[in-house]
């Protein structure tokens, strides 16, 4: 009988080829993330449509919204690389929705402002989602809501600080 416990606890231990229960658990977190990630993209494409923006554009000029930011500050911030970030604040200024400006702190690393037409058009694009934001957050309690949230940043916190294998 001892050794039959012992058989089954061999199998239950997870090893490099097979997830733990939280891994396998945290894997389908991941995806359902991904498919989470997509709705709200495809969601601020929809919001956004016939503003000049998509949600990538709505973020990073949104990010600025507030103050003037470097390129790699708004990256770190958003969790995006640097260079898709560039991309992107090189078409909202070639588009007129924000301009570069001398960044006193780093001669070489110019600052992306909102224009007054970026800062209209992403007022106009927050107050649009709003109503939005309450209906989905209202399907599901604030207590649920708040763990969530809680959840997701000590998980992104573990991510920043562990390495991978």
């Amino acid at each position: 009988m001892r050794q039959t416990t012992s058989r089954r606890a061999e199998r239950a231990k997870p090893t490099a080829s097979t997830h733990s229960r939280a891994g396998a658990v945290f894997t389908e977190l991941l995806f359902e993330t991904f498919r989470l990630y997509s709705r709200i993209n495809a969601t601020g494409d929809i919001v956004s449509a016939g503003t000049g923006l998509t949600s990538a554009r709505w973020r990073v000029l949104g990010s600025v919204l507030p103050m003037s930011k470097s390129v790699a500050q708004v990256a770190r911030e958003r969790g995006l690389t640097r260079q898709s970030v560039q991309q992107i604040a090189n078409s909202l200024v070639r588009d007129g929705f924000a301009k570069f400006e001398d960044n006193d702190r780093h001669k070489s690393s110019k600052l992306l402002t909102p224009t007054e037409r970026g800062r209209k058009v992403v007022l106009a694009l927050n107050e649009r989602s709003i109503a939005w934001m309450n209906r989905i957050a209202a399907s599901v309690p604030l207590a649920d809501l708040k763990t969530t949230l809680e959840v997701m940043a000590k998980l992104r916190g573990q991510l920043e600080d562990d390495k991978p294998v």
